[in-house]
């Protein structure tokens, strides 16, 4: 054999003997827990907090509660248990920790102060600062949450030294403040990437509210007023006001956020009343006498984000004024009783915009806004999560723990993770939570919102398309499932998308174009082929009309509200009983507890070969009678081509005297009377901002209805109200 062949084959084995090895090694790599081995309380913090509320507001304690030293230890022995051992959402822990020490320090024995301090200073608050565990840091509301934490810890104890990396408190108060400010400025600039989330916005507005009432630094407090703002002008344009009764059966109104999302679990879709965890928040700062004295309203809750927002409000600065007040013209805008509003909105950014953002990188803030869209295996992000992941040995993280097997380093050295990606596929580039155009249709009847064209075809995790909204009881939408109902983890039967829809919306009317597959993508548990449904659950309407399910088309009345769906193929519900007895074990009767609600048939499904499509469209008693909607939607032509997957259908829209023609050819474009409708929207595109338009990236927004405006000027830290 001549020596430069020995020589190459030496080479090519020493090279293969190398990756070989590294894959054996990577194997042997664990993940940690992300909970504790036995369940214990951990939720004393929280409980605190509610205590010291009833006896602030001089109030009786419940039944055989006494705010004894013994007590207060004992309530808080598991929530410190759980915070040492770094279990996943153990910031939601810490948090509460946070306001209970600033808020109510006075109240606790200096034992239990030294105790609480211990568990701060151990605590691990962003993932660069050393010591393995399985808590996730990264997605937008967990971003802030250890962000504000550190801050707010670091300015309690400057100079004592944090066990997890011998830095002192002011460092890390340094640190946090960046991430704070790189949240921050993300946020204004980008929207909320977990848009419109009913479940994830209580846990941003919490620790918002603990900066802006706690921390020192006057500049920080005043741009975290102008995100705040942001949040609730989110909550004030997709919220729905409703007139519904109350316990006793009195008139009340609800404002029913239950919109289109970036993550929404089961109960959070099927209604304001079953699923909206912002409900109390809600109705503290927009009705608090009107609430006050509801059995399960805000005064009774334990909820240790609610508590945090509701002492925010009520604490008053040394000058005597509030923290923070909602402004005018948002109270202005949730009220808005118009006739039908259409809104718009861009929320987030694309994976393939980070580049050009300059936020695709290993800096706190681009990799901030990397993984806060979950995107981790997207070809254009691939090789820079493993480079971060790598260099802050996070393979032990549970959440992580699969990146593993594609730490090799002939891929990372070579740059072939990005084929790798492309070429495989993985189910994983669907989790990522991408920009949505969100259009949103209101009237005093019912409300429709969609995320227009988003993500077509994509493995999507938790992101809820659309919704139709009938009454504070009754939401509608349609999905593809996932896995099977007793399947659980998201996507799942009802949460998220097997393959999400090309879905289009103009005013009441959606169409949404389903390819269900037909096999499991690469890393994908299972597929459901030939199969979408819709939640249409029939306990909640006052009248339905299910006798053509077999043409596809199904009824409803709620109040004066109308819906009408129409399917490619026939229609069934799946019995109570069956969907009972198999048990929708991570749905509709587990989460939440929804069974207590749920009694009737709710899940109306859609089988058939090739493409399915949904038609939703809704209207009103003051426009029409329910018998003359039924005969007009039946009689709307509809037509789809499968070679084109392409939908046409012809209705009178509301508000108009002739029919529009819509036409939704999947991944291709939307079109309404033949003209092609512009899918990408400005940042806002409502009559509540000037102009009707403002651009996405916008320095300064300016908000106005009925006299009352607001000015804001996030770099300059300016926030202003009034005309």
């Amino acid at each position: 054999m001549k020596r430069p062949l020995r020589w190459t084959l030496l080479a090519g084995l020493a090279l293969l003997l190398s990756v070989v090895g590294q894959a054996a090694f990577n194997l042997t790599i664990k993940s940690l827990p992300q909970r504790p081995a036995e369940a214990f309380d951990s939720g004393g913090a929280e409980r605190l907090l509610y205590y010291f509320d009833v006896e602030a507001s001089g109030k009786s304690l419940p039944e055989g509660i006494e705010l004894s030293e013994a007590f207060m230890a004992g309530q808080l022995e598991g929530c410190l248990r759980y915070i040492r051992g770094r279990y996943d959402v153990a910031d939601f822990r810490m948090n509460s920790l946070v306001r209970l020490y600033l808020g109510h320090g006075q109240r606790l024995p200096a034992g239990i102060q030294a105790s609480i301090k211990d568990a701060m200073l151990g605590f691990k608050y962003w993932m660069d600062q050393g010591g393995a565990d399985s808590m996730c840091y990264w997605s937008e509301n967990h971003q802030i949450l250890f962000a504000s934490e550190e801050y707010l810890v670091g300015q309690s104890f400057p100079d004592e030294i944090f066990a997890v990396d011998g830095k002192s408190g002011r460092e890390h108060m340094a640190m946090a403040k960046a991430r704070i400010e790189a949240w921050m400025e993300q946020r204004f600039l980008y929207g909320f990437t977990e848009w419109h989330s009913n479940n994830y916005y209580p846990e941003d507005i919490a620790p918002m509210a603990n900066i802006i009432q706690f921390a020192d630094d006057d500049a920080l407090r005043a741009r975290m007023k102008i995100v705040m703002d942001l949040i609730w002008m989110d909550l004030a344009t997709q919220s729905w006001k409703y007139r519904g009764r109350d316990e006793e059966g009195k008139d009340r109104d609800y404002y029913v956020f239950v919109s289109s999302s970036g993550r929404m679990y089961s109960d959070n879709r099927v209604s304001d009343e079953l699923g909206n965890r912002l409900r109390p928040f809600l109705d503290y700062a927009l009705q608090p006498e009107e609430t006050a004295a509801y059995a399960e309203g805000w005064s009774q809750s334990r909820n240790g984000f609610f508590i945090c927002f509701k002492q925010m409000l009520e604490a008053r600065d040394a000058s005597g004024r509030p923290y923070y007040a909602l402004p005018a013209v948002i109270r202005s805008i949730f009220n808005d009783e118009e006739k039908a509003i259409s809104l718009k909105s861009s929320q987030g950014l694309n994976v393939e915009e980070l580049a050009g953002e300059a936020l695709l990188g290993q800096a706190d803030p681009q990799i901030m806004m990397q993984f806060n869209m979950e995107a981790f295996t997207n070809p254009p992000v691939i090789d820079n999560t493993l480079r971060y992941l790598a260099k802050h040995r996070m393979f032990t993280n549970d959440f992580l723990n699969d990146f593993k097997l594609v730490n090799l380093w002939p891929l990372r050295a070579f740059g072939l993770l990005k084929a790798v990606s492309s070429a495989l596929k993985p189910a994983t580039d669907g989790v990522a939570i991408e920009r949505a155009n969100v259009y949103s249709y209101k009237t005093p009847y019912y409300s429709l919102h969609n995320a227009q064209a988003h993500q077509a075809g994509a493995y999507a995790d938790q992101q809820a398309i659309s919704s139709a909204n009938l009454s504070y009881l009754l939401s509608v939408f349609t999905s593809q499932p996932a896995k099977i109902a007793r399947r659980s983890g998201t996507p799942s039967y009802w949460t998220g998308n097997g393959r999400q829809p090309y879905s289009v919306q103009e005013k009441n009317a959606l169409l949404a174009i389903y390819l269900p597959p037909r096999e499991a993508g690469f890393m994908e548990a299972m597929v459901v082929p030939d199969t979408t449904h819709a939640y249409f659950p029939l306990q909640f309407f006052d009248e339905t009309d299910l006798s053509r399910l077999g043409d596809g088309y199904a009824f409803g009345r709620a109040g004066r509200a109308y819906i009408a769906l129409k399917a490619r193929h026939g229609l069934a519900f799946t019995p109570f009983s069956v969907s009972a007895k198999e048990g929708d074990t991570d749905d509709m009767l587990k989460r939440g507890s929804p069974g207590k609600i749920l009694a009737a048939d709710y899940d109306l499904v859609q089988r058939g070969p090739g493409a399915h499509y949904f038609i939703i469209e809704l209207s009103s008693s003051d426009r029409e009678s329910f018998e003359a909607f039924k005969a007009r939607i039946a009689a709307n032509p509809v037509a789809f081509d499968p070679a084109l997957n392409a939908l046409d259908y012809q209705s009178v829209l509301d508000g108009e005297d002739t029919p529009s023609r819509l036409r939704a050819e999947y991944g291709v474009s939307f079109s309404v009377d033949g003209e092609t409708q512009d899918l990408d929207y400005g940042r806002y595109e409502n009559p509540y901002v000037p102009g009707g338009y403002v651009e996405r990236k916008a320095g300064t927004l300016r908000f106005e209805h009925k006299g009352a405006a607001l000015s804001l000027d996030f770099t300059r830290g300016l926030r202003e109200e009034g005309l």
